[in-house]
């Protein structure tokens, strides 16, 4: 059954927010093991390691991972003032736009990435990531994490409570695409971990084409059913 233009299409939006998550686990694995142990996308943890290196005075390992909790701060900040009604009123693609600003960053850290430092390429990374997670925010009438997997967790659980104990049909379809969700996040934490390893800085090459590929399934959905924050 095909879609019109103004209902979404759940196999390519499901297929997008699939090739997001991804692209998130492989970002957080690369920024972490080819970047002194700083995440990109789960500033949970740079805030508790952060948090533990001050308590134990250690001044330095505190610092490292400002800079990526201070751009991801400002990669959400970016992202929502898209997502206002007069950005939304352009005749312009926002999300696709999106897509290709964090392809491009992605391609420039691996192609630089002999020249920049630590906390600049953890810093240019969080930023993406707090774009991504953002913007795309939705996966038909849920909202999703695509770059980090705790509330998908928690909603999965949520959800398959809901199937077991109030017999929720319409649960078992979140279910799955949660499952499949999480499951592309940790794909793409071993993909980019093991990448890291072989290719060091230039493996985050790798992810740009992923992120293409999603310019080219989201370019196919009407802008009003794209997985972002601003439509289910």
């Amino acid at each position: 059954m095909t879609s019109s233009p103004d209902r979404p299409d759940p196999t390519r939006a499901l297929q997008i927010a699939l090739i997001m998550s991804f692209v998130g686990g492989f970002l957080d694995a690369y920024s972490y093991v080819g970047w002194d142990g700083v995440f990109a996308g789960a500033q949970s943890v740079n805030i508790i390691v952060t948090a533990i290196a001050v308590a134990q005075g250690d001044w330095l390992a505190a610092t490292r991972h400002l800079p990526s909790i201070a751009a991801f701060c400002m990669g959400v900040v970016s992202a929502g003032s898209l997502k206002t009604p007069r950005m939304a009123s352009l005749s312009v693609r926002l999300d696709l736009a999106v897509l290709a600003l964090e392809g491009t960053i992605l391609l420039l850290i691996g192609i630089l990435s002999p020249l920049l430092s630590a906390s600049l390429a953890t810093a240019v990374m969080a930023f993406a990531a707090g774009l991504q997670l953002t913007y795309f925010g939705h996966l038909h009438a849920w909202t999703y994490n695509s770059t980090m997997t705790t509330g998908n967790l928690r909603n999965l659980l949520e959800a398959l409570t809901s199937i077991t104990f109030n017999r929720n049909a319409a649960a078992k379809e979140q279910a799955i695409a949660l499952s499949k969700a999480i499951a592309a996040f940790a794909v793409g934490g071993a993909v980019g971990g093991m990448a890291t390893l072989q290719l060091h800085g230039r493996a985050i090459c790798m992810a740009a084409p992923v992120l293409f590929v999603g310019i080219c399934k989201l370019s196919g959905l009407s802008h009003r059913s794209s997985p972002t924050g601003t439509s289910a």
